[in-house]
């Protein structure tokens, strides 16, 4: 089914305030500057949560939730009717988990037909642009930043393969997600790849451009490398990409998986931009990511 963009606002205006959580709503709607993660412990380390015109960074081993926040960020924002571009690099992006996140949206006593048709609305403002190397990732992000038009992809659902137009999303863009950035860049910013680290630069560049240039918040994700040993024996691990992309986003937030009894749970700490030092501890269930 395909709607304009007037036809998509009113229809979310109708449904939206019927279903959703009252107080969440109007908690969401005072930050006007702020998109919710979907975790209200993690949104408090950000200070409001994801600020648009601002790029943040997610980084940690595998396992730690990195890709979970990045869906429940997308669910968020999309249900409080913001256009989410989700760009995937490794088939991470799940429509089962968004609308697994979805559920928790909304109000215990909501009407079934009205929960399907919010649920239809926030699929239609999440687009998926699968990306798989570097150089189509500047092309997307530079169609984005240009506002060009092409062929529509399928909303909230696999979206645009890497060889198709982007479409003409970003001058409505409030959030835009690169889950996994570090998986693109990694293998040019090597000794055989003389042009990786201008590559990495330009990459930069066009983020924290794109972000104030059209109010939205980006989103990415970065995995972690060794850092060498610790005073403990143990092993230190460190954000990839090096130390020529550390002042690339405006705050950098480290996951980190539980271990022991606490092995069901996962750890986030500011360790770059304001609030550097905050931490929370938080799980990822069925409907949501809680706060422990």
């Amino acid at each position: 089914m395909e709607l304009s963009a007037e036809r998509l606002e009113q229809l979310y205006l109708e449904v939206a305030p019927q279903i959703l959580d009252g107080p969440a709503i109007e908690q969401q709607l005072s930050k006007l500057n702020f998109l919710p993660t979907g975790c209200d412990g993690i949104d408090d380390l950000l200070e409001g949560g994801l600020r648009q015109g601002q790029v943040t960074e997610l980084t940690g081993e595998a396992g730690s939730g990195k890709t979970q926040l990045c869906l429940s960020a997308a669910a968020s924002a999309a249900a409080l009717g913001h256009r989410v571009v989700y760009l995937d690099t490794g088939g991470g992006f799940s429509a089962k988990r968004i609308k697994e996140f979805h559920r928790g949206f909304v109000t215990a006593d909501a009407d079934s037909a009205e929960v399907e048709q919010h649920l239809s609305l926030t699929l239609d403002l999440i687009t998926v642009l699968n990306v798989h190397d570097i150089l189509t990732l500047f092309k997307v992000l530079e169609e984005l930043a240009l506002g060009l038009s092409g062929d529509p992809g399928v909303p909230g659902d696999g979206g645009l393969e890497g060889n198709q137009d982007v479409v003409d999303i970003g001058r409505d863009m409030g959030l835009l997600v690169v889950d996994s950035l570090s998986s693109l860049l990694s293998p040019v910013i090597t000794r055989l790849h003389h042009q990786g680290y201008t590559m990495m630069a330009s990459t930069a560049s066009l983020l924290r451009s794109l972000a104030p240039a059209h109010n939205c918040a980006v989103l990415y994700t970065n995995h972690t490398v060794s850092a060498g040993g610790n005073d403990r024996g143990g092993a230190s691990i460190k954000p990839a990409l090096g130390t020529r992309w550390t002042s690339t986003p405006h705050r950098r937030v480290c996951l980190g998986k539980g271990h022991g009894n606490d092995a069901q749970g996962c750890t986030a700490e500011v360790i770059y931009g304001p609030g550097t030092g905050s931490s929370c501890a938080f799980k990822v269930v069925g409907d949501g990511i809680r706060t422990l």
